[in-house]
């Protein structure tokens, strides 16, 4: 869908040169001044491609001079005596301050909302619709990977663009020194690129926590006449989130601040500050930002403990997930499993398989009643006991209390079923893993009935989530497209896993089977090829061997899928249940 045009002189439209913004519909826009400021910026631009002979530090020197204040430049009022005395204060001593274009908050970490950052007249928003006018100009990039899908530029100081360099010096020379002033953190560089998120993208849950990193910021770019402020319905909120006892995320949202033109966020990088940019889901206008950090030398150790910027980061290790051992009960299989896969030679086709390609998928697994009984237990079981399962950073869906069922519930019956003994013999026929018999140790599974809708994810945890060897088993119930798609893959080292902890931290940043697909995350994971895709179909147990060194993650549902399944009220749960096995 075309973005709105907020009047007759809005004509020129934001597109990226890749193909994939190619087929991208929602277009920056952007009025006839705008695009004459675009055609100066590109006729310059081709000018200094032309003068060859000039060598390339006299062009940095020729950018960074002080026509690049006359371009952009910060509103006076942030440079006030009295607004720096009182905003110092107030930082300092960790109290809330709000006064005229600014609001300092302590909750659930130190920030600051800047408004009207530049000097420009509100009204026309000259300085950031030029601004915005030379995002047309530059190539993205299309970030896609388990945490955030999302377009992304070079960083601002190797773009050529006389705006962005402009913004990019005042940050530099101007506000740097600024904010040092205001926080008291010593600064020695800035980093930052641009962000543009279309309908769809997000980027979920992080702390900033990377390298020397001192204070985040985020620059808001939505300078069209008619929506210079995001709704809610808008989404593209930066949401913040209260961080528990042992430094993790818990839901829900604590805070939200949406984009509105011309705003400046600024926040403290630190153990605490856990936040994320909330879908867009608004198809009119694409979310802009300038984002990154200002960088400073690492704090000082505390006595005894650990430094906040000492180096990277690991995800925390979340040893959440209970194993028991196999139950002594004696199944009947017949009465719930469809007899094909009761078959001794269909058992061995079934071992055959999953040594050949690590994985398997058994459609019709149980008898048509057992699987009626379960979905309407589900629809109709209002007393049942949920709990959303976190920490924030690392997933968000709902899990069922077993426990808390009645004897006589199918669903109980289901748990029964894939925990007793009986179960982890059919799973040894079907695997020849050490699941069953003499050569059986110590056999122990964990299961959990999932819930799912719109907004729920898990990502990549720390190699701990994946050093051992398992056999998963899920199954869907009232399976529906995009809801509940889960990716296989085998990460890279530290360096990699860096890389993509620095890429989401933009404070803004096997064989397939019947039932299972390649991935579109192969083209961003390159030398990180995806093993295995399983997509929702009902009824089909999916059996997949996940050897040590292998992960997986289940892809955020957007907020724009179609629920096929939806009742009245516009909601439809998948139910997903997992078990993973162990020798």
């Amino acid at each position: 869908m075309s973005a709105k045009t907020p009047s007759e002189e809005t004509k020129a439209q934001t597109k990226a040169s890749s193909s994939d913004m190619a087929t991208d519909k929602r277009r920056v826009q952007q009025d006839d001044d705008a695009s004459g400021e675009q055609c100066e910026a590109g006729s310059s631009s081709a000018a200094r491609e032309d003068d060859t002979s000039k060598p390339p530090a006299s062009k940095r020197t020729k950018r960074c001079d002080d026509r690049n204040t006359e371009l952009v430049s910060i509103n006076g009022c942030f440079f006030d005596d009295e607004f720096r005395e009182r905003f110092k204060a107030a930082w300092q001593r960790r109290e809330t301050s709000s006064g005229c274009n600014y609001e300092l908050k302590q909750a659930p970490f130190q920030l600051a909302v800047l408004q009207n950052f530049l000097q420009e007249d509100a009204k026309r928003a000259d300085a950031t619709k030029r601004l915005e006018a030379e995002f047309s100009t530059v190539d993205w990039k299309r970030k896609q990977m388990d945490l955030y899908e999302f377009y992304q530029t070079d960083d601002l100081c190797s773009l050529e663009r006389d705006y962005l360099q402009a913004f990019y010096t005042v940050l530099k020379e101007q506000m740097m020194p600024l904010v040092e002033e205001l926080t008291g953190i010593k600064l020695t560089h800035v980093s930052a690129s641009c962000s543009m998120y279309n309908a769809g993208d997000y980027l979920l849950v992080h702390d900033d926590l990377l390298s020397d990193r001192r204070i985040a910021y985020v620059f808001y770019l939505s300078p069209w006449d008619c929506h210079r402020r995001w709704q809610a319905k808008d989404g593209g909120a930066l949401e913040l989130f209260r961080a528990d006892g042992n430094q993790l995320p818990v839901f829900p949202v604590t805070d939200k601040i949406y984009p509105q033109n011309n705003q400046l966020v600024l926040f403290r990088v630190c153990e605490q500050s856990f936040h994320q940019v909330g879908e867009v889901t608004t198809f009119e206008y694409p979310r802009l930002t300038i984002n990154g950090w200002f960088h400073g030398p690492a704090a000082p150790l505390p006595a005894g403990g650990k430094g906040a910027h000492a180096g990277p980061q690991a995800p925390s290790i979340i040893i959440d997930t209970h194993y028991m051992s196999p139950r002594k009960i004696d199944a009947e299989l017949g009465e719930w499993i469809n007899d094909v896969y009761l078959v001794d030679e269909v058992k061995q086709n079934v071992q055959k398989k999953v040594e050949m390609f690590s994985e398997v998928s058994l459609e019709q697994f149980l008898l048509g009643p057992r699987f009626t009984a379960l979905l309407e237990s589900l629809r109709t079981g209002a007393n049942l006991e949920w709990r959303i399962k976190g920490p924030a950073h690392l997933r968000k869906y709902e899990v069922l209390n077993f426990k808390a069922l009645p004897e006589a519930n199918p669903l109980r019956a289901l748990y029964d079923l894939f925990t007793s003994r009986t179960m982890f013999r059919l799973l040894y026929d079907y695997t020849e893993l050490d699941l069953y018999g003499r050569k059986a140790k110590t056999p122990k599974c964990a299961i959990e009935l999932q819930r799912w809708e719109r907004g729920c994810y898990t990502v990549l945890g720390d190699s701990s989530t994946y050093a051992d060897s398992t056999l998963d088993i899920t199954f869907y119930l009232n399976a529906q497209e995009n809801v509940g798609v889960i990716t296989y893959l085998v990460p890279e080292g530290e360096g990699k896993e860096q890389e993509r902890q620095g890429s989401a931290n933009q404070s803004d940043a096997p064989q397939a089977s019947s039932s299972s697909t390649t991935s579109p995350y192969t083209e961003c994971y390159e030398d990180d090829p995806v093993l295995l895709t399983l997509l929702p179909k009902d009824n089909v147990l999916n059996v997949v061997y996940r050897a040590e060194g292998t992960t997986k993650f289940t892809k955020y549902v957007s907020h724009n899928t179609h629920l096929e399944k939806a009742d009245g009220d516009g909601h439809a749960y998948t139910y997903i249940l997992v078990c993973s096995y162990k020798e």
